[in-house]
């Protein structure tokens, strides 16, 4: 499986838990040391892919990938380029994370449509600390929908 945009990898460590081995791919280089040494003092044995999604390719395909992509609010569009690499590295299975739009979810449903796959989606609250920049309040809430996606056979 792949963790796309893995950040800290916390994804990754969560399904190592229950069994799964993971790439963590991620383009910042303090994300991904710090996913290294957090892994190392817990024992889990991942890849780590320094790689900017929207150029990552690979060999092979991963039966599954997870992602909680960038929402586009600084730059549009930028979880379709992850929906996008997602879905073509995808041999069965994607799950991804996007802030809840119904506009939204007719676009990434008509993506998923057009590269194979069938699409489930869940909404529900999400709240974010202060982390970026341009963050106003401690703790910023708002809806998000999950999605799952399955390649049609």
């Amino acid at each position: 499986m792949a963790d796309l945009g893995c950040g800290t990898g916390r994804f990754c460590a969560a399904a190592s838990f229950l069994g799964a081995y993971c790439a963590c791919i991620e383009i910042d280089n303090e994300s991904i040391t710090l996913a290294k040494k957090v892994f190392k003092e817990l024992g889990i044995d991942a890849d780590f892919i320094n790689a900017d999604v929207e150029y990552f390719h690979s060999q092979s395909k991963f039966d599954t990938i997870i992602e909680n992509p960038p929402f586009g609010v600084k730059r549009k569009g930028y979880d379709l380029i992850f929906l996008n690499s997602a879905l073509d590295l995808s041999n069965d299975v994607v799950y991804s994370i996007h802030k809840s739009n119904e506009k939204s979810e007719e676009i990434i449903k008509n993506i998923a449509r057009k590269k194979g796959f069938s699409s489930e989606v869940i909404t529900t609250n999400f709240e974010i600390g202060y982390y970026y920049p341009w963050h106003k309040n401690n703790i910023h809430k708002f809806l998000v929908d999950i999605y799952l996606f399955k390649k049609i056979a």
